[in-house]
């Protein structure tokens, strides 16, 4: 008997043990901003709460720059042609230069000039007006 009610308390005492405690309402949520820095070799960053819904990841390897677009519900075609909802394809800015229009979400710039540049990809429609979506950031080629 005595080792069924030790047993008993035991499992009480264990079964209060839990992480899952309520928050009170009304208190306040923080949403990190995760980078990675790996000696400068690749940056990753993410948001994990976004006002826009246009992700990009970059790493930088040797003398290119490998860039992966996230853009949901967005359908990549070539420029030129209407105006449709959803569609459209990116362009890339080097330095506040264009370099080119990609219509794939994953791309490399290649034979960039050693030091430190400016990167922007725009969202464009298919006759290359804007969606007002836009990411820059800098890349340092060593």
């Amino acid at each position: 008997m005595k080792r069924l009610l030790a047993l008993f308390v035991i499992i009480l005492c264990l079964s209060g043990c839990t992480e899952d405690k309520p928050r009170p309402e009304g208190s306040v949520n923080v949403i990190p901003i995760q980078i990675a820095d790996v000696s400068k070799d690749a940056i990753e960053v993410v948001s994990q709460k976004s006002q826009s819904p246009f992700t990009i990841k970059h790493h930088v390897r040797n003398r290119a720059v490998y860039v992966e677009c996230y853009i949901p519900n967005f359908i990549f075609k070539e420029a030129g042609g209407k105006k449709v909802a959803g569609e459209g394809h990116l362009t890339v800015y080097v330095d506040g230069k264009k370099v080119d229009d990609m219509n794939t979400a994953a791309f490399v710039v290649r034979g960039l000039e050693q030091g430190n540049h400016i990167m922007t990809v725009e969202v464009v429609h298919n006759d290359s007006s804007s969606y007002n979506l836009k990411k820059t950031w800098e890349v340092t080629i060593q």
